[in-house]
């Protein structure tokens, strides 16, 4: 295998050369006692999907990765700045785990440290669902996305709280695919072992998400992403993966990332995913996605036009630019089925204020 940290390099300059990429702003730190930072994020499904990371401190993933945005969920986050030190406090869905507060320490440490700040941030987050339960369809994208525009406005001066290669970078922090969120649509995550840390971040590419047509099979399980992670960085096929992954992205980049390749790389990318996984022991899918998938390579086996795939659950998306083909294959299904569309404004984000205003004067 080629150098990754090389081949990493290479694509960061194929994207300069493209004229697609944006250094992140420095940002500036503008603090007010009490100020109240509100942020949103939407999901992502991944395309040329990524697990294991080089640097789980600051969550630098070994190689890039591309997703595309969707709204079968959002998250919207309020934030609010005190003075007084070591009190940094998480609300997730009116629930306050030890989890979330230790996850948050170390994303907050280094913000902290980047800007000199001494005080403490508390965090009340909401998840909105079009469905009742599901794993695989992106949700810590968006609470990692909705976190980080709620910190910046919180925290930053206005010019850095809208430069979105600044809140991509901090979102990162949070969860790697917060950073594809953020910039939206169709985006590539630069990630790669030895990467400057500041260009660690997400990038909008030239592909106009308008035209894939994409729902969802919503799905239910156990499954843990961070489990997958480790998991999947001990399996014997690891290495091969991530080789591949470098040449593959080199490929889109040549190929000026056309629609048709991005969902053909997304269902191989499905299969890889799960191969890797089940090699050590562990399975992701579960018996009625099994189904699902079956009947799909039967369907697509005579409709081309069709493509699916699944990160780390057992939730299937449909995508095609052909939305009659989705339709024929979904029709008469008994299993719930949600369509989706590239969302293209921000949600209400004041829905939940006056939730987050009292918990902020019982816990400031």
């Amino acid at each position: 295998m080629s150098d990754p940290k090389e081949l990493g390099d290479l694509i960061h300059r194929e994207l300069v050369r493209l004229g697609i990429w944006r250094e992140p702003a420095e940002g500036d730190a503008n603090l007010e006692s009490e100020r109240i930072g509100i942020g949103y994020g939407y999901p992502i499904i991944g395309l040329e999907k990524f697990l294991g990371y080089f640097d789980r401190s600051l969550n630098i993933a070994n190689f890039p990765s591309i997703s595309m945005l969707t709204d079968f969920s959002y998250a919207v986050s309020y934030c609010k700045y005190i003075k007084k030190p070591a009190s940094d406090f998480v609300s997730l869905d009116g629930n306050t785990d030890k989890k979330y507060q230790d996850r948050a320490r170390k994303a907050l440490s280094f913000f902290k440290s980047l800007y000199g700040i001494t005080g403490s941030f508390l965090f009340y987050i909401k998840r909105i669902k079009k469905y009742q339960n599901a794993k695989g369809l992106g949700e810590s994208a968006a609470v990692a996305a909705a976190v980080a525009r709620s910190i910046t406005s919180c925290a930053l001066n206005a010019q850095s709280s809208s430069n979105e290669e600044l809140i991509s970078r901090l979102a990162r922090l949070v969860s790697g695919s917060g950073t594809r969120s953020v910039t939206g649509g169709v985006s590539m995550w630069l990630s790669y072992p030895y990467i400057n840390e500041r260009s660690c971040h997400g990038i909008r590419l030239p592909v106009d998400q308008r035209k894939i047509h994409f729902g969802a099979f919503p799905m239910a399980s156990g499954w843990l992403t961070d489990d997958a992670h480790r998991l999947a960085e001990s399996s014997p096929f690891y290495g091969r993966w991530m080789a591949e992954k470098f040449d593959r992205i080199l490929e889109e980049i040549q190929n000026g990332f056309t629609i048709e390749n991005l969902l053909k790389r997304a269902q191989n990318e499905m299969y890889t995913l799960n191969s890797v996984i089940l090699s050590t022991g562990n399975f992701i899918q579960i018996p009625e996605s099994l189904k699902i998938i079956s009947d799909l390579k039967e369907f697509t086996a005579r409709n081309s036009a069709l493509h699916y795939t699944a990160d780390t659950g057992p939730s299937i998306v449909l995508m095609s630019q052909d939305r009659s083909a989705i339709e024929e294959f979904i029709e008469g299904r008994k299993e719930e089925f949600l369509w989706g569309k590239s969302p293209d404004k921000p949600p209400d984000m004041n829905r939940f204020f006056s939730e987050a205003d009292t918990f902020f004067m019982e816990n400031s």
